[in-house]
């Protein structure tokens, strides 16, 4: 495996630990705290910078369905991100059930993003 490449599966795997690690333990803790934060934003950082390299290493952007599943689970990504520094800082528990259910949607779809990812890397490798 070309090493950019290998670089941007080890990003997206580090981006899965913590993207699953901040979602699940806001979602289990019922509270957003500040460690959520920013163990979020450095998933969303990771995801970037895989993405980034993907593109360098293909050279340029092609529109595969992966692809625009993964530019779209990053853009509800950094989206999320957002929505979650905006309910920390204004403290707003109205919003905060609907950040959990919105949380687990754009989860998944991160998920079905970085599996499809996955499966089309190991069909790419036989």
């Amino acid at each position: 495996m070309p090493p950019l490449l290998l670089y941007a599966v080890i990003l997206f795997t580090v981006a899965l630990v913590l993207y699953t690690t901040s979602v699940w333990s806001e979602r289990l803790q019922r509270h957003l705290k500040t460690w959520h934060l920013v163990v979020f934003g450095l998933g969303v950082v990771a995801d970037v910078a895989a993405t980034w390299l993907t593109i360098e290493f293909v050279g340029a952007i092609v529109y595969t369905p992966h692809a625009i599943f993964g530019f779209t689970s990053l853009f509800l990504m950094a989206l999320h991100f957002i929505w979650a520094v905006v309910v920390y800082a204004g403290d707003r528990k109205a919003g905060m059930s609907q950040f959990h259910r919105f949380s687990l949607f754009v989860w998944s779809v991160w998920m079905l993003s970085y599996i499809t990812g996955f499966v089309s890397g190991l069909q790419r490798l036989n």
